[in-house]
């Protein structure tokens, strides 16, 4: 087998080893009781609002939690009480617009079923943002996670380029190793409910 061949099989082993933890770390999240999701939801805000990072942020890219998604509501109405800018995502063919936001902003279903800006919402650029949250079903201690799927926020990241990454996740999802590809991307933070880790 040649080098390449020795490349291909490994990536697509990794790539299977994704899929799996990617839907038995969903099954375990959605088995968690929404009192659970709530408290553990509430420390890692705490957690987040510690940071000097935040404390000093301009504008906070957040997203719109949905199902057993570590709860991100608390953390955005924090911020605007902070005087603070937030934004949201909006998909937008395979890649995320971002837009500003307010406690008054209606949000739509967007791409996935997941609350969206409307398309009319002042938009922000990734170059702007100070903080961004960054959602996760599987992260470790390297800053490296498992999304979705989709890619959507390995192609945000490198944008954000003078943003603070955090992926914020219960402390269940963090793992000792995720099997990254090429273009995977680490983040800068990852917030739990038990722990911040700063991966560089």
């Amino acid at each position: 087998m040649s080098a390449d061949e020795l490349e291909h099989a490994e990536s697509m082993l990794r790539q299977r080893a994704k899929q799996a933890l990617r839907a038995r770390m969903r099954a375990v999240r959605e088995a968690l009781p929404g009192s659970a999701c709530d408290a553990r939801s509430a420390e890692i805000t705490q957690r987040l609002f510690a940071l000097a990072e935040v404390e000093q942020a301009a504008t906070i890219l957040a997203f719109a939690s949905i199902r057993k998604e570590v709860r991100t509501r608390a953390s955005m109405q924090a911020a605007w009480a902070a005087g603070k800018r937030v934004a949201l995502p909006r998909v937008v063919g395979n890649e995320l617009q971002l837009h500003l936001v307010d406690s008054e902003t209606m949000l739509i279903e967007g791409a996935f079923s997941v609350p969206e800006p409307p398309a009319t919402a002042a938009m922000v650029q990734p170059g702007d943002v100070d903080v961004a949250l960054i959602p996760a079903l599987a992260i470790d201690p390297r800053g490296y996670r498992i999304g979705y799927g989709g890619g959507y926020y390995d192609k945000l990241i490198p944008q954000l380029q003078r943003a603070c990454t955090c992926a914020i996740a219960y402390d269940f999802q963090l793992i000792a190793e995720v099997p990254e590809l090429p273009f995977d991307v680490a983040v800068d933070v990852v917030i739990t409910d038990e722990r911040v880790i700063r991966t560089k």
